[in-house]
């Protein structure tokens, strides 16, 4: 480990894998209850859902990178930090979409319509 600390091992783990419950909240927020997971994964190449992905975003870095300089880079925070934003870089280099797909300001301006959104580059959102 670089850093020599199980716990930014772990908050960058934890933190990297839970980032996508935003799709299960995007899922929940529009299809509601029962939860189906048949259904769920065959929406997540819908257009017809709004693409919220609260946690998909490039302004949680600044946010984290905030809080870790504010806490005089503790191990969990920092961990969190690296931990999206590792998931946000990898994220854009397998699915090659637009820079500003991972932006939630820009996002809610397009009313997070996945048309208006993920089809610029013709691979999937």
């Amino acid at each position: 480990m670089a850093f020599k600390s199980w716990a930014m091992a772990a908050a960058n783990l934890i933190t990297g894998v839970l980032i996508d419950l935003d799709y299960a909240a995007d899922y929940l927020m529009q299809r509601r209850l029962p939860f189906r997971i048949k259904e769920f994964m065959n929406t997540y190449h819908e257009n017809s859902l709004l693409k919220v992905r609260l946690f998909h975003g490039w302004e949680w870095l600044a946010v984290w990178g905030l809080a870790a300089w504010l806490t005089d880079w503790d191990l969990w925070v920092t961990g969190i930090l690296f931990g999206f934003g590792q998931h946000l870089i990898l994220d854009k280099i397998n699915f090659g979409e637009s820079f500003l797909c991972y932006s939630l300001w820009w996002r809610w301006k397009k009313g997070f319509k996945s048309e208006a959104i993920f089809r610029r580059s013709g691979r999937r959102e």
